[in-house]
């Protein structure tokens, strides 16, 4: 294989892994509850097609990667993909007719579980959302609408639709909320130390609120990527000597369960055990605060508690 095929596989890869990354952290921003809305105003759904953009067309790439991929480990030769475009469904289902290369070691036991089709409650409507917005007809909807009278801006409400049909487990929920315990005590602690307005745009990006109903959806999707990805690790983990093991680059972000994944690719936390440690002590701290400032309020009125 020449370098540049092998650096190709590389690269893209990457940047396959990071768009879906990417994607799937901004759908959690997604608010999905009518009353967020003041004065009929939807401006934050633009997170929607943000994300939806950069997760359908990581999810494609991804698809196209464990097809091709596994095409080359069994034949020596790389498929033109050319024939999929942006059919989300196509490319799921020529992922599932896969076969294991005859030279591949196959799965361990961790990623064997990993290997079928997840399917949930939000199917097949939920794939049939990400591909019509990878179509076209999610992706211009803003753009359609201004010339033409039949077009539909639908991707919100099918979001909607969906979020509230998802469910999320008791451990992601509380992770949800340590997330948010976490940004307010690094708040009030950098403000405490006189840096609230040096740290404004590290707390607009800490304090980006999470919607459950939309962790849910995303979690669904999560799903779908692990499970192309494991197919992905699989068809290049020494198959062919000159194929890269593409699963090392997979493996750390989409390898896990539901929340092992919020954890360490959303919430973001190295250990979420540590952090509860670390925010009792320093709500100990706010809280002493807090009475403080309560006292001095009190003082300056006069009255007496």
């Amino acid at each position: 294989m020449p370098q540049v095929v092998w650096e190709s596989l590389v690269g893209e890869t990457q940047f396959a892994t990071e768009l879906t990354l990417i994607g799937l952290r901004r759908l959690c921003s997604v608010p999905t509850a009518p009353d967020l809305f003041p004065w009929d105003s939807k401006d934050h759904n633009y997170a929607l097609h943000v994300g939806m953009y950069s997760y359908a067309s990581g999810l494609e790439r991804l698809c196209k990667l464990a097809i091709a991929s596994n095409e080359y480990a069994t034949t020596g030769k790389f498929p033109n993909l050319r024939k999929y475009s942006h059919k989300i469904g196509n490319l799921l289902d020529a992922v599932e007719a896969l076969s294991t290369p005859p030279s591949s070691p196959g799965p361990s036991e961790r990623e064997a579980k990993y290997l079928v089709r997840p399917l949930d409650d939000l199917d097949p409507d939920l794939m049939g959302t990400v591909e019509r917005f990878a179509s076209g007809a999610g992706r211009y909807e803003h753009l359609d609408v201004l010339w033409n009278d039949d077009a539909e801006v639908n991707t919100y409400n099918e979001w909607s639709a969906l979020a509230a049909r998802a469910s999320v487990s008791e451990e992601v929920r509380r992770l949800i909320s340590l997330k948010a315990a976490m940004a307010r005590a690094i708040g009030s602690e950098l403000a405490d130390d006189g840096l609230e307005s040096s740290a404004r745009m590290m707390m607009e990006d800490l304090e980006l609120p999470i919607y459950v109903p939309s962790v849910g959806v995303v979690l669904s999707l999560f799903r779908k990527v692990r499970w192309v990805s494991t197919t992905l690790d699989v068809a290049t983990y020494y198959t062919r000597e000159d194929l890269p093991i593409l699963g090392e680059i997979l493996t750390p972000t989409f390898v896990h369960t539901s929340a092992d994944f919020f954890n360490y690719s959303i919430a973001r936390f190295s250990d979420d055990a540590v952090i509860e440690e670390e925010l009792a002590e320093v709500y100990e701290r706010i809280n002493e605060r807090e009475a403080e400032m309560d006292d001095e309020d009190f003082d300056e009125m006069g009255i007496e508690k």
